[in-house]
């Protein structure tokens, strides 16, 4: 028994980690407990990002060579320890959940969330073949991973919107499909692990229920999706087959050797500076501010953060040596949100800096029409110390205001025309 605990809180902190680092551990929740009911543990880990809940179960059992007594022992209890934790968030008039690093206790957002994921994590190594997904008794679609293709895709889909993407096109391909994966090679498979397989894949192929066999990994898997611009194998969409045999062996070995994905690690590389600063400016003496404005940055995927990096250090590159009273401003656009860069230098007082960037936000909105909804306001000087702003909301001035705006910006010497920057990225570079 306490081997099995101690391989349990192993497994719950392999998964936690690779959450944290990819999620950041600010909107992670390891084994959150009812605090205002029975302190019953809900899941292994919740996550809970702006509209998005992901429930996880972790399973760390040994596989000792049954596959039937080993899928009962694992994704058998682990759906219903799923289908629990989702009863308990969602059909409470209010839960009360506590995250380790933060004070309070907080009301579960049931009412503001949009999207549910069910994730179950299964950790034994060394199975033949497994189920791709699960079920639960009210027919909600479970994600079922092994300990290498979790690692491997929560580390290339880093970005809460990357993961999410991926598995939310997973669900809405394999929902109405009884899928198998077999990781293991074709002389791995032992007579009796052959009967197993038979006896577990059967009743599909009598129901005529759409039956797919995946030979390889689920990283294979994964190196398809890359490859094909972030989309599933299309003949699985074919509605006239009942059966589908797709061989992706060795497909991830091929695709990390190819020029194209060290090309996307390097570029990626940059992207980084936005979680930096998320993490060492503003989830540092948190705020309800720093937080919203945190959320908005992580919400964009490791492509558009890489274009930011770029942006960001473009810009420093190009005003890092000015002195004096001079005020660098780019904004860059990003979709619904625009991003607007500004510089400072050693003579300015604080007061003049602060003049400047309201004026920086409000003359672009002049002169974009009101385009961006919201303006995320990154400032820094020559040595990238930096100072950020966040102006959401945004509506059309006053006619008056706006005269003052293009009277105050004619004094100063700014712009008439607008230039705007937008950058813009292959995933995998050539």
């Amino acid at each position: 028994m306490m081997d099995s605990q101690i391989r349990g809180t192993e497994g719950e902190e392999f998964v936690n980690q690779l959450a944290f680092s990819t999620f950041f551990k600010y909107w992670c929740y390891p084994s959150p407990k009812l605090e205002n009911g029975n302190k019953k543990e809900i899941c292994d880990l919740l996550i809970i990002f702006k509209d998005i809940a992901i429930i996880f179960s972790v399973k760390n059992y040994e596989f000792k060579g049954n596959h039937n007594r080993y899928f009962n022992n694992t994704i058998s209890k682990a759906t219903k320890q799923i289908n629990g934790a989702y009863k308990a968030l969602f059909s409470r008039d209010e839960v009360r959940i506590k995250h380790p690093d933060k004070q309070f206790e907080e009301i579960f957002p049931k009412d503001s969330i949009k999207k549910t994921f069910r994730i179950i994590v299964n950790l034994g190594e060394n199975v033949k073949f497994y189920p791709f997904s699960s079920i639960t008794n009210n027919g909600d679609f479970i994600t079922l991973f092994d300990r290498d293709s979790f690692e491997t895709i929560i580390k290339e889909l880093d970005t809460v919107p990357d993961f999410i993407d991926y598995i939310e096109k997973r669900e809405k391909l394999f929902k109405d499909k009884f899928t198998i994966i077999l990781p293991a090679e074709e002389d791995d498979f032992s007579v009796e692990t052959q009967k197993e397989f038979f006896s577990i894949t059967e009743n599909s192929f009598d129901n005529n229920t759409k039956t797919v066999l995946l030979s390889g990994t689920e990283k294979d898997l994964l190196a398809h999706f890359f490859e094909n611009k972030r989309e599933f194998p299309d003949i699985l969409n074919d509605e006239t087959v009942n059966g589908f045999y797709l061989v992706i062996d060795n497909k991830w070995n091929e695709f990390i050797s190819r020029k194209r994905f060290e090309n996307k690690k390097e570029a990626d590389k940059i992207s980084y500076f936005v979680d930096g600063f998320v993490e060492n400016e503003l989830l540092i003496n948190i705020t309800p501010y720093r937080e919203e404005l945190a959320k908005h940055l992580l919400s964009f995927d490791r492509l558009t953060r890489r274009s930011i990096g770029e942006s960001y250090f473009d810009f420093h590159k190009k005003n890092a040596h000015n002195t004096g009273l001079y005020f660098g401003r780019r904004l860059v656009d990003f979709g619904e949100i625009g991003i607007l860069f500004t510089s400072y230098t050693e003579e300015m007082t604080n007061e003049m800096f602060n003049i400047l960037n309201n004026l920086a936000v409000e003359s672009f909105n002049v002169y974009t029409k009101y385009k961006y909804p919201t303006i995320i306001l990154i400032s820094t000087n020559k040595d990238h110390f930096l100072k950020f702003g966040l102006i959401e909301n945004i509506k059309p001035y006053p006619k008056e205001y706006e005269e003052l705006v293009k009277n105050d910006i004619k004094t100063l010497g700014w712009f008439t025309d607008l230039t705007e920057g937008k950058f813009t990225n292959q995933e995998f570079p050539e």
